[in-house]
């Protein structure tokens, strides 16, 4: 299988240990990401608020890159998702929106068709469960809070995932040997998106906070998302409030550990929040496993 791979600005500039991380476990999965020019999805949150036809224009850019190859395109963020996938349906539907979204590309040499398919990592790894069972090398008995992030699961009208009680993520976690354990307003925002983090930075704070103390309650070794941004909020924020220190991990970071990758190759060490007692925790249940 071979994707177009669409890092986006977080994991390219702010945390290369998820980017890295998805190209460790899609390698292993002998899934091939090929790379290409992309610029910024842009955010749904902000450009799309501001002016949706240029969102469009943008957007539309980076899904016609690799058309001529014939290559869909897999997104490891929410938001990066939330952009490509929801300007692909509105393409899909819209022919007057196209026709304007080809006069402007039409000016840099390009044409959007609408024949490579926005897909997010999540989706593609439901189809390739028995693969992660097949590369597991340990069991990482962890218990987790997993995060599915709001542009993931909404509109789900765009979508067609069930923003209600989801449980994909739920399990593929329990693939790997984690358990995961519900907690208080689950699926409420993180506070980052729609422009709150950067625009309402007080807000966002207090929407983050109320989230931790339930994942806290929850009593689990780490926080585990989909998403690049929800990621660095969710690191990040912990160190602003000062009152938390629950290990922050992108799902292919797991995934990683779980198929015996060093953590330092997935740039767990990079992160604010320290994941060194996590880490002592996996290589404990990773000797017990060689020990039987």
């Amino acid at each position: 299988m071979d994707y177009a791979f669409f890092p986006g600005c977080i994991a390219k500039n702010v945390y290369p240990g998820i980017e890295k991380a998805t190209r460790i476990v899609f390698e292993k999965m002998n899934v091939g990401l090929h790379d290409y020019p992309y610029s910024c999805c842009p955010p749904p949150g902000v450009v799309a608020c501001y002016d949706k036809d240029t969102w469009y224009a943008l957007g539309a850019r980076n899904l016609a890159l690799s058309e001529p190859d014939n290559r869909d395109i897999m997104t490891i963020c929410a938001g990066c998702y939330g952009t490509l996938h929801n300007v692909w349906h509105e393409l899909q539907h819209n022919d007057a929106k196209r026709a304007y979204v080809n006069e402007h590309l039409g000016r840099i040499g390009m044409t959007y068709k609408g024949t490579s398919r926005p897909i997010h990592f999540v989706d593609l790894l439901d189809g390739m469960r028995d693969t992660i069972t097949q590369n597991k090398e340990v069991d990482l008995d962890l218990r987790v809070a997993v995060h599915y992030g709001c542009h993931y699961l909404k509109p789900t009208t765009v979508t067609g995932e069930n923003s209600e009680s989801p449980m994909l993520l739920d399990e593929i976690v329990g693939l790997v040997g984690c358990k995961s354990i519900p907690f208080k307003d689950r699926l409420t925002c993180c506070g980052a998106g729609g422009g709150v983090m950067s625009g309402e930075p007080e807000l966002s704070l207090k929407i983050m906070e109320r989230k931790l103390k339930n994942i806290k309650k929850a009593d689990v070794d780490c926080i585990v998302n989909i998403c690049s941004f929800c990621h660095m909020n969710f690191d990040q924020s912990q160190k602003k409030l000062e009152s938390f220190d629950i290990p922050v991990l992108h799902l292919n970071q797991l995934l990683g550990l779980a198929f015996g990758v060093k953590h330092k190759h997935l740039g767990l060490h990079m992160n604010l929040v320290s994941t060194r007692d996590l880490v002592k925790k996996v290589k404990g249940a990773k000797k017990g496993r060689d020990e039987e």
